[in-house]
C-alpha cells in the first residue's frame, strides 16, 4: 500500500494493506508478501495454505496513539511431514499478543519505573505488564546464559590452542 508505512514498520516480507484511525488508536492491516512458509519440523518450504485467521496484536505507539496490527495467522500443510504448522513470525513470539519490540519496550520501561506506572501509561493490567516483564526477563536470561556458555567455550578452545601450538 504505502512504501513509507512499510519502511517505518520494518517487518520483512510484510506490507501495510490499510490504515485506520479510531478513538486515539491506529489500526494497520498487514499482508504477507511471501506465499510460502518454512515447516517448523522438517524446515522445508510449503505453499499449501490450510487456513488463515487474522489476529489483532499491539505494537509500539505511533505519534502517541495506541497501535494495533491486524495480521494474518497462516497455517500451512507440509507434504513431507504430513502435518499442519503455523507460520512463525520474526516480529512476534508464538502465542503472544504483542510484538517483540513492544514487549521489549515495556520491559525497559518497567526497569526505569515500576509495573504500576507502566500499567497506567500503557492502559494494560498489572498482571499483563508483569507477565510481559517475566517473559522478557526469561528470554534475556536464557540469551545471556547462551552467550556466557559460548564465551566460556571460546575461552576454553583458546586455552587449548595455546597449550598445543608450537612455540
Amino acid at each position: 500500500m504505502d512504501i513509507q508505512l512499510d519502511a517505518l514498520l520494518k517487518f520483512p516480507h510484510v506490507t501495510v494493506e490499510s490504515c485506520a484511525q479510531q478513538d486515539n488508536e491506529v489500526y494497520l492491516k498487514l499482508r504477507f508478501l511471501n506465499e510460502e512458509a518454512r515447516c517448523l519440523r522438517c524446515e522445508k518450504l510449503s505453499s499449501e495454505l490450510h487456513q488463515n485467521r487474522p489476529i489483532l496484536i499491539r505494537d509500539l505507539s505511533i505519534f502517541g496513539q495506541v497501535t494495533y496490527l491486524k495480521i494474518p495467522r497462516r497455517q500451512f500443510y507440509c507434504h513431507d511431514c504430513q502435518g499442519y504448522f503455523t507460520e512463525s513470525l520474526t516480529f512476534m513470539d508464538a502465542g503472544r499478543q504483542y510484538t517483540r519490540r513492544y514487549e521489549e519496550h515495556l520491559y525497559q520501561q518497567v526497569q526505569l519505573s515500576s509495573i504500576e506506572q507502566v500499567s497506567r501509561v500503557e492502559r494494560l493490567s498489572f498482571d499483563r505488564i508483569e507477565g510481559i516483564f517475566k517473559h522478557q526477563y526469561a528470554l534475556k536470561k536464557k540469551q545471556d546464559g547462551q552467550e556466557s556458555s559460548a564465551l566460556a567455550l571460546m575461552k576454553s578452545a583458546n586455552v587449548k590452542d595455546t597449550k598445543t601450538s608450537p612455540q
